[in-house]
């Protein structure tokens, strides 16, 4: 069997280490990965920290070279695909080349997705996606910038300011949207914390607004916000969201929604092609990160091989994590209530030593934990997590500092 591979990144990457540990004979199963980067698999997640570094690709990589070689799984650098020919079962590659297959798998990942913000073509305006566009961002910032504007206040914002940083730099100012930082990953009190721990830094932190208009002649000097307000800024980085690379599955007519849509199998609307990582649309959810591509590699390598016992795709449990700057934060599973009823919830705080937990039941099953301030307990959450556990007992897990009251109007156990 031949196994043809889109996307080098930790989706394709790990699709290939998955498919070699369920068949490790290169003659009985080819695997081969084309890829438009000139780079081996490295980690995005770190790409913040370029910004004030020399790393190289190679000092990003995440496996130590020969990897590949020694799975017997071949890489095409520098290879972009242009068509898929669903008919002749090939790809069409950007110089005219073409490769066949017998099965392919679509882990293109996704791009920044830019708001439709007029004037948004100005020089200095950034997204950060891959190891080029953090270089880029990089060389413009050691270029002379002494404001700059972050646009999103999620976890790769939050990351990428604190990396724009520096002793040259007079302001930073990070713009949400939504009512707090972190909107789908912490509650009012937890992005409450957090937002004091990230003003610290110095950064300024202006929620529940955005830029209505970028502004400068050739080059970005500045944005308005929607209330009229100007901020100057000589360096911007947009950081709101994903959008699916889902061209060529449009193209080749497969079934598309906001991601490539596929059945519990990962399979898309053909049979031959598999689908993972940030590509994935199943039961009218798009995930884009990292947990759900790792999910998603066993699931398409044993239903694409046909193993005994095919695996099936059911949903990602979300979890997240922020170090940056001595912020210890981990958000795992349902946090964010948002009025639902049901839901038994203990909460603990401590707001001299600004430490926060939550811990979120339903039918007496840990559905989510919040940690911010200290990691201790969170090796328990993840083992916990989906188990029958006593609200009770995360009473009694270690808070090393002592508890304090929880703020004014927080009760310690509620049913909400």
């Amino acid at each position: 069997m031949k196994v043809l591979i889109i996307g080098n990144g930790i989706a394709g990457v790990s699709v290939a280490g998955a498919l070699r540990k369920l068949d490790p004979d290169p003659a009985r199963l080819s695997i081969e990965i084309f890829t438009r980067e000139p780079y081996e698999l490295y980690s995005r997640i770190r790409l913040p920290e370029i910004f004030r570094s020399r790393l190289e690709p190679d000092d990003l990589q995440m496996y130590q070279p020969g990897w590949y070689e020694q799975r017997g799984i071949q890489v095409h650098k520098n290879r972009k695909v242009a068509r898929l020919l669903r008919a002749e079962k090939k790809i069409l590659l950007e110089d005219g080349e073409q490769a066949s297959y017998d099965k392919l798998v679509l882990c293109m990942g996704a791009s920044s997705a830019r708001p439709p913000i007029p004037s948004c073509d100005l020089e200095g305006i950034f997204t950060i996606r891959e190891y080029g566009d953090a270089d880029a961002l990089r060389r413009y910032l050691q270029a002379g910038t002494r404001q700059a504007v972050v646009l999103g206040g999620g976890l790769l914002g939050l990351e990428a300011a604190h990396h724009i940083l520096s002793p040259a730099l007079e302001r930073l100012t990070v713009i949400e949207q939504a009512p707090r930082l972190l909107p789908r990953q912490l509650d009012e009190t937890g992005a409450s914390l957090l937002q004091r721990l990230v003003e610290r830094w110095p950064c300024r932190v202006l929620v529940g607004t955005s830029v209505s208009e970028f502004l400068g002649r050739g080059k970005v000097e500045g944005v308005r916000l929607v209330d009229g307000r100007e901020l100057p800024a000589q360096t911007v980085l947009i950081s709101a969201g994903i959008r699916p690379r889902i061209e060529l599955a449009r193209e080749a007519g497969l079934v598309v929604n906001r991601g490539i849509v596929v059945d519990s199998r990962l399979r898309s609307s053909d049979p031959d092609i598999y689908v993972a990582g940030d590509l994935v649309e199943f039961e009218w959810v798009v995930w884009g990160i990292i947990p759900a591509a790792l999910d998603h590699a066993p699931v398409v390598a044993h239903n694409l091989l046909g193993s005994p016992g095919a695996q099936v795709y059911q949903q990602t449990i979300p979890q997240n994590t922020l170090k940056v700057a001595g912020i210890e934060l981990a958000s795992i599973g349902k946090v964010v209530l948002d009025g639902e009823g049901g839901f038994e919830v203990v909460q603990r705080y401590d707001e001299r030593q600004e430490r926060y937990e939550k811990w979120v039941f339903l039918q007496r099953r840990l559905v989510g934990a919040l940690l911010i301030g200290s990691r201790e307990n969170l090796a328990f959450a993840r083992r916990s997590l989906g188990r029958e556990l006593d609200p009770a007992a995360v009473r009694s897990l270690p808070w090393s500092r002592g508890v304090l009251e929880p703020p004014a109007g927080m009760r310690d156990t509620t049913a909400e």
